[in-house]
């Protein structure tokens, strides 16, 4: 008998939310914290994706999409929210400096490379990519966090800055790993859920490769051989889109969106001889 759409659901959510769970517990967040996060979670998205056109979205109404009670949604509508929603879209100002070296045509090369940039100038410089980039962090603190990632390093002649690295990991920082986390993993389910909700059009791509059983010794290959093409990848993606961006921002606010791709490694351990190999996985 086929499972009902609840019951596949029901499996689905513990499967997502148990590597979620080990972060909560490792960062002392209780499931009473946890459940008011999901309330809040349910009441925002029954006003943005479930509002009909042209009418108020009541207390009410949102009671009855949610589950929640009437009194429990005024709570959560009249409660900040600043201390427990993710700052999405607000990451370190050292990623954007980043970003920016990236994509600013200003300091890219002929071959839209990140150019070595002299520290100070008033012509494409480090300190005005910076102040362009950083917000209100000096010049110098952001250099000096790229250094200490191994990000970028200044040249013998202490007068020049390059990139060396594309990517921005903050290995010691637990917030901005949790940050990168959250915008990472929300991505990844707006994708789910569009393909979801949109069956009749053309699907966002989402495909996945897996093989069990494979020996340790592949493995470690595998995961040097992955993250290098991986890296590539991405690079040659960035390089795409930076190449087509008009030199010039669009004025309509319609008609500009976020957009990207995502690649990610896993391992696990699992039981020799079990499911025979899976290939590419996909939805689009």
């Amino acid at each position: 008998m086929k499972a009902s759409i609840k019951t596949v659901l029901a499996q689905a959510v513990i499967l997502i939310l148990k590597p979620l769970i080990r972060v909560l517990i490792r960062n002392e967040i209780s499931h009473g914290e946890f459940t008011e996060f999901a309330k809040r979670a349910y009441m925002e998205v029954a006003y943005e994706h479930f509002s009909i056109p042209g009418r108020k979205t009541t207390y009410s109404r949102v009671a009855i999409l949610t589950g929640l009670n009437r009194k429990e949604v005024v709570r959560l509508t009249q409660q900040s929210a600043s201390e427990i929603q993710p700052r999405k879209g607000t990451t370190n100002r050292a990623l954007r400096v980043v970003t920016g070296w990236l994509n600013d045509t200003e300091f890219l090369d002929a071959e839209k490379q990140p150019k070595m940039l002299p520290i100070k100038g008033d012509n494409a410089s480090f300190s005005m990519l910076a102040a362009r980039y950083s917000g209100d962090i000096t010049a110098r603190a952001i250099l000096e966090e790229l250094k200490r990632m191994g990000i970028a390093k200044i040249t013998l002649e202490k007068d020049f800055v390059q990139l060396l690295n594309c990517g921005y990991i903050p290995k010691n920082d637990k917030s901005e790993q949790i940050e990168i986390m959250s915008i990472c993993v929300a991505d990844l389910m707006e994708t789910v859920a569009y393909n979801l909700e949109h069956e009749k059009k053309q699907p966002h791509f989402q495909r996945q490769l897996i093989h069990r059983d494979v020996p340790e010794d592949i493995v470690r290959e595998f995961k040097a051989h992955s993250h290098n093409k991986s890296s590539g990848l991405l690079t040659e993606l960035n390089q795409w889109l930076i190449h087509r961006m008009p030199q010039e921002p669009s004025a309509s606010e319609e008609s500009i969106k976020r957009v990207g791709i995502g690649i990610y490694y896993f391992e696990e351990h699992t039981k020799a001889g079990g499911k025979e190999n899976e290939s590419l996985k996909s939805k689009g």
